[in-house]
C-alpha cells in the first residue's frame, strides 16, 4: 500500500463543484488514518475545504490552485506562487479574446472568471452552471483544445510574460506561473517533505494527454480513474491490503 495519495478533487473525490458524499468521506478519513492524503486542484483551498467537510478537517495536506498554494494538515502555509499584476492582466486579456470568439451564452457574467491568488480560472460557461450542464459541455476537453489551438499566438504571448494556461476542471482554463503546474508542484511538496516518490501515488480522472492531470504522469506512479465513483472502489480495494 502507497504511503502518500494524492488526489484530484474534481470527479475523483467529488462530483465538479460539489460536496463529498458522506459514505466517501467515511473511506477516505480511513485512508488518512494509514496514509498521508494530498488533494491537488486547481480551486482555491477555501473551496477545497468546503467541498470535503468538517469531518476531515486536519487530515489531508492541500495543493491547491494546480499545486501554487500549499497548506500542511493543520493550514500552514508551506509555500505561495502568486501572479504578478502584469500577469493577471494578461490572463484576463486573454480571456476577453477567447469569450469574444466563442460568442457562449452564458447565465451570468459575473460567474465566469475568478481571481484566486495564484492562479486565474475562466470557466466557459460558468463556475457555478448546472452541474449536468457542465459535464455534458465539454466532457473530453476538445472544446477547450480547439479554443487552445486557435488561439496559438496568444498563448505564446501568455508563455512570454511567465504565464501557461492549461486545462481545468470540468470547463475551466487555469492561468499560472509557466512551469508551475500540478506535476512541478507535487514533486516539489515531496522533495519538502522528505518523501520517496516510489511510495506515492497520484489518483486522478484526468490523466491523459491534455488532461489537466497529465503533467503528474512521469513523476509519480498514477491511478487513472473514470470518476469519484471508481475512485473509492479503488480505495476499498487498498484498505483491504495489511
Amino acid at each position: 500500500m502507497p504511503k502518500h495519495f494524492f488526489f484530484d478533487l474534481d470527479n475523483t473525490l467529488t462530483r465538479s463543484k460539489s460536496h463529498i458524499e458522506p459514505a466517501h468521506a467515511e473511506i477516505l478519513k480511513r485512508l488518512a488514518e494509514r496514509a498521508d492524503v494530498v488533494v491537488v486542484s486547481g480551486h482555491d483551498e477555501n473551496s477545497i475545504r468546503r467541498h470535503l467537510g468538517v469531518d476531515l478537517q486536519n487530515r489531508y495536506y492541500i495543493l491547491s490552485q494546480n499545486g501554487n498554494h500549499a497548506e500542511d494538515r493543520n493550514g500552514k502555509i508551506i509555500w505561495e506562487h502568486k501572479l504578478g499584476i502584469s500577469q493577471v492582466r494578461s490572463a484576463h486579456k486573454f480571456i476577453e479574446k477567447a469569450r469574444s470568439n466563442l460568442a457562449l451564452h452564458v447565465k451570468d457574467e459575473n460567474d465566469i472568471v475568478e481571481d484566486r491568488g495564484c492562479e486565474v480560472a475562466y470557466s466557459l460557461i460558468g463556475h457555478h452552471e448546472d452541474i449536468e450542464i457542465k459535464e455534458a459541455f465539454d466532457p473530453d476537453g476538445s472544446k477547450r483544445k480547439k479554443l487552445l489551438n486557435d488561439m496559438r499566438r496568444d498563448v505564446e504571448m501568455l508563455e512570454s510574460l511567465g504565464v501557461e494556461v492549461r486545462i481545468g476542471g470540468t470547463t475551466v482554463l487555469d492561468f499560472m506561473e509557466k512551469g508551475k503546474n500540478k506535476g512541478y508542484n507535487v514533486a516539489k511538496l515531496i522533495k519538502t517533505l522528505g518523501w520517496k516518490k516510489a511510495g506515492c501515488v497520484y489518483v486522478g480522472d484526468a490523466l491523459f494527454p491534455g488532461g489537466n492531470d497529465e503533467t503528474v504522469i512521469g513523476v509519480i506512479p498514477t491511478k487513472p480513474v473514470v470518476d469519484y465513483r471508481e475512485t473509492y472502489v479503488y480505495l476499498e480495494s487498498v484498505l483491504k491490503k495489511p
